[in-house]
């Protein structure tokens, strides 16, 4: 009988959809002059939570993504817009794996 795995031994490196989310949450940030501090207590988080978000350390919740659109003033749906663009650009830069 197999131990159960821990969260940490399954974790996984961020997908391009987290660092997507994250790279967004930071510009909107950035392009309302908010230091990480500010939105972090606007959230009523710790900056360092905030700080995982922005660096897809840590994965946004549904919950915390609607409370960004929110203190943000952005649809949620700003967070995945250029999704399609990043994914496609993504693909073609990546060599085809072998066996197909």
């Amino acid at each position: 009988m197999q131990a159960k795995r821990t969260r940490r031994q399954t974790r996984q490196w961020p997908d391009q959809f987290d660092i997507h989310v994250a790279m967004r949450l930071r510009q909107r940030r950035i392009e309302l002059g908010l230091t990480q501090p500010e939105l972090a207590a606007k959230l009523g988080v710790m900056f360092q939570s905030l700080y995982k978000y922005e660096h897809a350390i840590n994965r946004i919740t549904a919950g915390q993504l609607y409370r960004l659109s929110k203190v943000l003033d952005v649809p949620v749906t700003f967070f995945f817009e250029g999704i399609e663009a990043g994914l496609t650009a993504q693909s073609r830069s990546r060599p085809p794996k072998a066996g197909r």
